[in-house]
């Protein structure tokens, strides 16, 4: 980092600290100034350092109005309204201090008109108070006191300590003059806990003066000395003469109306001093008033003559009362119009927020409406939708049960076919093939056969075995006795074989069933019991068919005491239709097949299965 930027941060940081901490201080502008005139500072830090030197100025008040023009410049050239608010703020500041109440009017005016357009509520505030003072000087209490309630209301939206403790101290000084001490010593309580939560040693002068001068009005003397004199102490450290008049010729009153007119003399001709060595043209002439009240006392009427003369001509240069008092009624009738503008506008503009009000209703509530009417079309549009595709699936799904209906039922009647014809087959070809072959041997000499008692024992198993197979594959329904018979035979047939116990039970509807329902039903009860013989280890078999006419339904129960089965689909089996392929059935003729198995009570097969409506019914 250069020279230059270095020096840049350490005026930031100084006039910064000195601004905040410590208030207007001569011996920091005395710096300053070197610093602005030696140091080849940019525009921004030259904005910096002008606005402390013009703050802390307090010597020579014309070398500090050439500074505040020189920052004002410099603010439009940079165009900035925070700056230039700031400028003019001061430049009313230094004015009045030098008496010119006209012009420090119009340069706090000026002030406030910025200050407002760019949303700087600090300086508008302090400007406002500012005002105030002028109303103060000139006498105009009512004025004083709308001003200084002014800034103190906009202070109170900031985080402008400072600004606001000041603003209340200056109120309660306006109360202090008019004799109400009871209000001034209230404002001055509320702004001196301001002052020493932010250790601003000036706002604590300020403070402590302006309550000595209330302990002064009201004869408490040796409080008012006691104020007075702490608080020109630190004013005097910081070399700020202006407040240090006026307590001076507190103090002064205060000798005075304790007879020691010396003293007073001596206090009122100190304040008279520092106000000729420092321009301070209301102060010149508030201390000859004193001076000359006091000489008056003395006996001394050619002294007393010669201060009274030099207050009226220092009162006429610092108070043009007229001026002031037409700007102020200048000020008045604009602030009033513009006020009466504002209501006007105001009403207009509440005319026409009604208005749009009323056509924000009226388009919300028709939006609304759209709303509410586009979405019940569009919840009908869906809802009808769904039905419609809802009663597709249900045409497709049951387009695909009949088809699969009708394919498990073809195949079913296609493997009872081919049970036949096999049955057929090997009765009619293999059966008379053997009984041939036996017929033949039987008329060949037994001696020329090698172990003919074999052989012969051989063909006939032979003809047994075919003519078992053939029975058993067409063991079925046939045309003339039905399913009850159909499945008695079956249950025989497996009570011969000897291998295991079984029993069968029916209880049938009155009127006959089909021919397809009665077959599907036959299988199922084929397929269950070739199931249990061939998986399920079981010693008891048990088989019932129960149909409830009203509900136009069957009921098959096949139970076996078996090892069971560990789900539904364990027993698929590729020479038969296997337990997926019966539960599919069973579904596509929109039955029921529920499974009940446990290695310890074996399985128990349940099946509803609709029927056909007969003629009679329908």
């Amino acid at each position: 980092m250069d020279i230059k930027c270095i020096t840049y941060y350490i005026i930031i940081g100084f006039c910064s600290f000195s601004h905040v901490s410590f208030g207007q201080d001569q011996r920091a502008a005395d710096s300053l100034k070197q610093i602005y005139h030696e140091v080849d500072l940019d525009d921004s830090a030259r904005l910096i350092v002008l606005r402390a030197l013009v703050f802390n100025e307090t010597k020579d008040l014309n070398l500090a109005l050439s500074y505040v023009e020189d920052l004002i410049q410099l603010a439009k050239d940079m165009k900035s309204p925070d700056y230039q608010a700031i400028g003019h703020y001061q430049k009313g500041n230094t004015l009045k201090v030098l008496g010119n109440l006209d012009e420090a009017l119009n340069a706090y005016l000026k002030s406030i008109s910025i200050a407002k357009e760019s949303g700087f509520e600090k300086i508008e505030g302090s400007t406002y108070g500012a005002i105030a003072d002028i109303f103060s000087i000139t006498n105009d209490h009512s004025n004083a006191m709308l001003y200084y309630n002014k800034g103190i209301s906009v202070l109170r939206q900031t985080k402008d300590s400072i600004s606001l403790a000041s603003a209340i101290l200056n109120a309660g000084d306006e109360y202090l003059t008019y004799g109400d001490y009871d209000s001034a010593l209230l404002y001055f309580s509320e702004s001196g806990k301001i002052f020493e939560q932010v250790n601003y040693k000036i706002g604590q002068a300020y403070n402590l003066g302006n309550i000595g001068m209330v302990y002064a009005s009201t004869g408490e003397n040796i409080l008012a000395e006691k104020n007075i004199n702490q608080a020109i102490e630190i004013l005097e450290k910081a070399e700020d003469y202006y407040p240090i008049c006026f307590y001076l010729l507190s103090m002064s009153d205060v000798f005075m109306d304790r007879k020691d007119v010396t003293s007073a003399i001596n206090y009122a001709g100190k304040s008279l001093r520092l106000a000729v060595q420092y321009q301070l043209k209301q102060q010149i002439s508030e201390a000859n008033l004193k001076l000359s009240e006091l000489y008056k006392i003395t006996g001394e009427p050619s002294k007393a003559f010669a201060y009274y003369r030099n207050h009226i001509a220092y009162r006429d240069s610092v108070n043009n009362i007229e001026t002031v008092q037409k700007i102020a009624n200048q000020r008045t009738d604009f602030e009033v119009n513009l006020r009466e503008k504002e209501i006007a506008l105001l009403e207009k503009g509440q005319t026409l927020d009604r208005t749009y009000i009323v056509i924000a209703v009226t388009l919300l509530v028709l939006a609304v409406v759209l709303l509410l009417y586009f979405r019940q079309r569009f919840l009908t549009t869906q809802l009808a939708a769904a039905e419609r595709r809802k009663r597709n699936e249900q045409k497709i799904k049951d387009l695909l049960y009949t088809q699969e209906s009708k394919a498990l039922q073809s195949m079913v009647k296609g493997q009872d076919d081919e049970r036949k014809r096999l049955a057929k087959d090997l009765h009619n070809h293999f059966g008379n093939l053997l009984a041939t072959i036996k017929v033949n041997i039987n008329v060949l000499e037994h001696e020329s056969i090698p172990n003919y008692p074999t052989l012969t024992t051989l063909i006939d198993q032979a003809c047994t075995d075919v003519r078992n197979i053939a029975h058993e594959l067409n063991m079925g329904i046939s045309d003339d006795f039905g399913l009850v018979p159909a499945l008695k035979e079956l249950t025989e047939h497996l009570k011969k074989s000897g291998h295991i116990q079984i029993e069968f039970s029916a209880s049938m509807c009155n009127h006959p069933m089909e021919t397809d329902e009665e077959i599907t039903i036959y299988r199922i009860v084929q397929e269950l019991v070739s199931n249990t013989l061939k998986h399920a280890q079981a010693s008891k078999l048990s088989i019932s068919l129960t149909c409830f006419e009203e509900d136009h339904l069957i009921n098959i129960i096949v139970q076996d005491n078996g090892h069971g089965i560990e789900g539904a689909v364990k027993h698929a089996d590729s020479s038969g239709m296997g337990i997926n392929t019966l539960k599919k059935m069973i579904e596509n003729l929109h039955g029921e097949m529920i499974v009940d198995s446990s290695a310890k009570k074996g399985t128990t097969v349940n099946i509803d299965l609709p029927l056909k409506p007969t003629t009679e019914a329908l």
